[in-house]
Protein backbone atom coordinates (compact mmCIF):
# COMPACT_ATOMS: atom_id res chain seq x y z
CA UNK A 1 0.00 0.00 0.00
CA UNK A 2 0.71 3.37 -0.33
CA UNK A 3 0.01 7.13 0.01
CA UNK A 4 -0.36 9.87 -3.19
CA UNK A 5 -0.20 13.26 -3.12
CA UNK A 6 -2.92 14.00 -0.70
CA UNK A 7 -2.20 11.02 1.69
CA UNK A 8 -5.00 9.18 -0.09
CA UNK A 9 -4.88 5.41 0.60
CA UNK A 10 -3.40 2.76 -2.44
CA UNK A 11 -4.59 -0.24 -2.13
CA UNK A 12 -2.97 -2.81 -5.16
CA UNK A 13 -6.08 -4.34 -7.05
CA UNK A 14 -5.00 -7.90 -6.58
CA UNK A 15 -5.74 -8.10 -10.53
CA UNK A 16 -9.62 -7.50 -9.87
CA UNK A 17 -10.27 -4.86 -12.87
CA UNK A 18 -13.56 -3.06 -13.66
CA UNK A 19 -16.24 -4.73 -16.17
CA UNK A 20 -16.40 -2.64 -19.73
CA UNK A 21 -19.53 -2.78 -21.96
CA UNK A 22 -17.74 -5.53 -23.91
CA UNK A 23 -17.52 -8.14 -20.91
CA UNK A 24 -19.36 -11.14 -20.21
CA UNK A 25 -22.48 -10.85 -17.94
CA UNK A 26 -20.69 -11.26 -14.21
CA UNK A 27 -23.63 -13.65 -13.67
CA UNK A 28 -21.29 -16.08 -16.15
CA UNK A 29 -18.33 -15.27 -13.98
CA UNK A 30 -16.32 -18.10 -12.75
CA UNK A 31 -16.30 -16.47 -9.17
CA UNK A 32 -20.30 -16.68 -9.65
CA UNK A 33 -20.31 -20.26 -10.16
CA UNK A 34 -17.87 -21.21 -7.63
CA UNK A 35 -19.49 -19.27 -4.68
CA UNK A 36 -23.33 -21.22 -6.13
CA UNK A 37 -21.40 -24.67 -5.45
CA UNK A 38 -20.29 -23.49 -1.92
CA UNK A 39 -23.48 -22.52 -1.63
CA UNK A 40 -25.25 -25.37 -2.67
CA UNK A 41 -23.03 -27.45 -1.06
CA UNK A 42 -23.85 -25.89 2.71
CA UNK A 43 -27.34 -26.35 1.80
CA UNK A 44 -26.94 -29.85 1.19
CA UNK A 45 -24.93 -30.73 4.02
CA UNK A 46 -28.11 -28.65 6.03
CA UNK A 47 -30.90 -30.20 4.39
CA UNK A 48 -28.85 -33.79 5.49
CA UNK A 49 -28.58 -33.06 9.28
CA UNK A 50 -32.28 -31.64 9.23
CA UNK A 51 -33.57 -34.94 8.36
CA UNK A 52 -32.01 -36.10 11.33
CA UNK A 53 -33.30 -33.34 13.65
CA UNK A 54 -37.15 -33.82 11.99
CA UNK A 55 -37.03 -37.41 12.39
CA UNK A 56 -35.48 -36.79 16.64
CA UNK A 57 -38.58 -34.80 17.28
CA UNK A 58 -40.92 -37.09 15.36
CA UNK A 59 -42.61 -34.43 13.11
CA UNK A 60 -43.12 -36.00 9.86
CA UNK A 61 -44.48 -33.20 7.77
CA UNK A 62 -40.88 -31.54 8.23
CA UNK A 63 -38.96 -34.66 7.37
CA UNK A 64 -41.26 -35.49 4.25
CA UNK A 65 -40.71 -31.85 3.03
CA UNK A 66 -37.05 -32.03 2.66
CA UNK A 67 -37.98 -34.57 -0.06
CA UNK A 68 -38.74 -34.87 -3.52
CA UNK A 69 -42.57 -35.33 -3.83
CA UNK A 70 -41.50 -38.89 -5.66
CA UNK A 71 -38.03 -39.72 -3.41
CA UNK A 72 -37.26 -43.33 -3.09
CA UNK A 73 -35.58 -43.95 0.31
CA UNK A 74 -34.41 -47.73 0.78
CA UNK A 75 -32.69 -48.95 4.11
CA UNK A 76 -30.93 -52.36 3.99
CA UNK A 77 -31.31 -54.49 6.86
CA UNK A 78 -33.65 -52.12 8.48
CA UNK A 79 -33.95 -54.09 12.12
CA UNK A 80 -30.15 -53.96 12.61
CA UNK A 81 -29.90 -52.64 16.39
CA UNK A 82 -32.88 -53.65 17.45
CA UNK A 83 -31.98 -56.86 18.89
CA UNK A 84 -29.19 -59.25 19.35
CA UNK A 85 -29.81 -60.97 16.18
CA UNK A 86 -27.46 -60.74 12.88
CA UNK A 87 -30.19 -58.53 10.83
CA UNK A 88 -27.95 -58.15 7.90
CA UNK A 89 -30.25 -60.52 5.85
CA UNK A 90 -33.08 -59.21 6.30
CA UNK A 91 -34.90 -57.87 3.25
CA UNK A 92 -34.88 -54.07 2.24
CA UNK A 93 -37.24 -51.41 2.99
CA UNK A 94 -37.79 -49.35 0.21
CA UNK A 95 -40.51 -46.42 0.92
CA UNK A 96 -41.31 -44.18 -1.98
CA UNK A 97 -43.14 -40.50 -1.75
CA UNK A 98 -43.37 -37.99 0.48
CA UNK A 99 -46.22 -39.85 2.54
CA UNK A 100 -44.09 -43.51 3.11
CA UNK A 101 -41.48 -40.73 4.77
CA UNK A 102 -44.83 -40.00 6.98
CA UNK A 103 -45.78 -42.93 7.49
CA UNK A 104 -42.47 -43.96 8.57
CA UNK A 105 -41.97 -41.08 10.63
CA UNK A 106 -45.88 -41.74 12.75
CA UNK A 107 -44.50 -45.31 12.54
CA UNK A 108 -45.00 -47.74 15.60
CA UNK A 109 -41.35 -48.69 15.06
CA UNK A 110 -40.12 -45.05 14.85
CA UNK A 111 -42.40 -43.83 17.77
CA UNK A 112 -40.80 -46.33 19.88
CA UNK A 113 -37.65 -44.68 19.87
CA UNK A 114 -38.85 -41.14 20.80
CA UNK A 115 -37.90 -39.41 22.74
CA UNK A 116 -34.48 -41.03 23.18
CA UNK A 117 -32.83 -41.04 19.23
CA UNK A 118 -30.49 -38.96 17.55
CA UNK A 119 -29.98 -39.61 13.87
CA UNK A 120 -26.39 -37.99 13.05
CA UNK A 121 -24.38 -37.89 10.33
CA UNK A 122 -21.28 -36.89 8.62
CA UNK A 123 -18.68 -37.09 7.72
CA UNK A 124 -20.08 -36.22 3.98
CA UNK A 125 -18.39 -36.44 0.64
CA UNK A 126 -20.74 -33.19 -1.67
CA UNK A 127 -20.61 -33.33 -5.56
CA UNK A 128 -23.00 -30.79 -7.43
CA UNK A 129 -23.40 -30.51 -10.73
CA UNK A 130 -25.96 -27.83 -12.19
CA UNK A 131 -29.33 -28.94 -10.15
CA UNK A 132 -28.17 -32.41 -9.58
CA UNK A 133 -25.98 -33.88 -6.42
CA UNK A 134 -24.92 -36.54 -4.32
CA UNK A 135 -23.82 -37.03 -1.45
CA UNK A 136 -22.24 -40.09 0.35
CA UNK A 137 -20.90 -40.54 4.15
CA UNK A 138 -22.17 -42.15 7.51
CA UNK A 139 -25.16 -42.25 9.62
CA UNK A 140 -25.52 -43.14 13.28
CA UNK A 141 -28.50 -43.74 15.01
CA UNK A 142 -27.96 -43.59 19.38
CA UNK A 143 -30.55 -44.69 21.49
CA UNK A 144 -31.09 -44.16 25.19
CA UNK A 145 -32.68 -46.62 27.06
CA UNK A 146 -33.49 -46.58 31.14
CA UNK A 147 -29.85 -43.92 30.54
CA UNK A 148 -27.62 -46.13 28.64
CA UNK A 149 -26.58 -44.62 25.11
CA UNK A 150 -26.20 -46.88 22.52
CA UNK A 151 -25.13 -46.65 19.43
CA UNK A 152 -27.66 -48.82 17.46
CA UNK A 153 -26.99 -48.23 13.93
CA UNK A 154 -24.21 -47.22 12.06
CA UNK A 155 -24.67 -46.87 8.14
CA UNK A 156 -22.68 -45.78 5.42
CA UNK A 157 -25.18 -44.12 2.62
CA UNK A 158 -25.58 -42.42 -0.87
CA UNK A 159 -28.01 -40.02 -1.62
CA UNK A 160 -28.88 -38.18 -4.76
CA UNK A 161 -30.56 -34.45 -4.68
CA UNK A 162 -32.38 -32.32 -6.72
CA UNK A 163 -32.43 -28.50 -6.74
CA UNK A 164 -36.59 -27.34 -7.27
CA UNK A 165 -37.82 -24.12 -6.67
CA UNK A 166 -34.54 -22.69 -5.70
CA UNK A 167 -34.24 -25.53 -2.80
CA UNK A 168 -32.73 -28.69 -2.49
CA UNK A 169 -34.64 -31.68 -1.83
CA UNK A 170 -33.57 -35.47 -1.33
CA UNK A 171 -34.56 -37.05 -4.23
CA UNK A 172 -33.04 -40.98 -3.19
CA UNK A 173 -31.84 -42.33 -0.54
CA UNK A 174 -29.97 -45.94 0.32
CA UNK A 175 -28.69 -46.52 3.90
CA UNK A 176 -26.97 -49.56 4.52
CA UNK A 177 -25.40 -50.88 7.57
CA UNK A 178 -21.25 -50.96 7.77
CA UNK A 179 -20.21 -54.56 7.57
CA UNK A 180 -22.84 -55.98 4.77
CA UNK A 181 -21.87 -55.98 1.41
CA UNK A 182 -24.33 -53.84 0.33
CA UNK A 183 -22.47 -51.14 2.15
CA UNK A 184 -19.35 -52.17 0.90
CA UNK A 185 -20.51 -52.03 -2.79
CA UNK A 186 -22.39 -48.63 -2.18
CA UNK A 187 -18.83 -47.45 -1.39
CA UNK A 188 -17.30 -48.61 -3.94
CA UNK A 189 -19.66 -47.31 -6.50
CA UNK A 190 -19.25 -43.89 -4.93
CA UNK A 191 -15.51 -43.89 -4.94
CA UNK A 192 -15.89 -44.62 -8.96
CA UNK A 193 -17.84 -42.02 -9.37
CA UNK A 194 -14.84 -39.48 -8.08
CA UNK A 195 -13.25 -38.11 -11.46
CA UNK A 196 -11.03 -35.63 -9.45
CA UNK A 197 -8.49 -38.05 -8.38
Amino acid sequence: METGNNNILRVPTLGVTRLSDNDKDPLESPWLQRLEQVESELAIRNLIARYGMAVDCGDAEAAAALHTENCIYEVSAPGTGRDDADMHTQPSLVMEGRQAIRDMVLGAGHQALLPFCAHTVGPLEVSVAGDRATAMGYSRLYHDAGGVTRLMRLGFNRWHLLKQNQRWRIACRTSCPIGSEAAQQLLRDGIGDWSDI
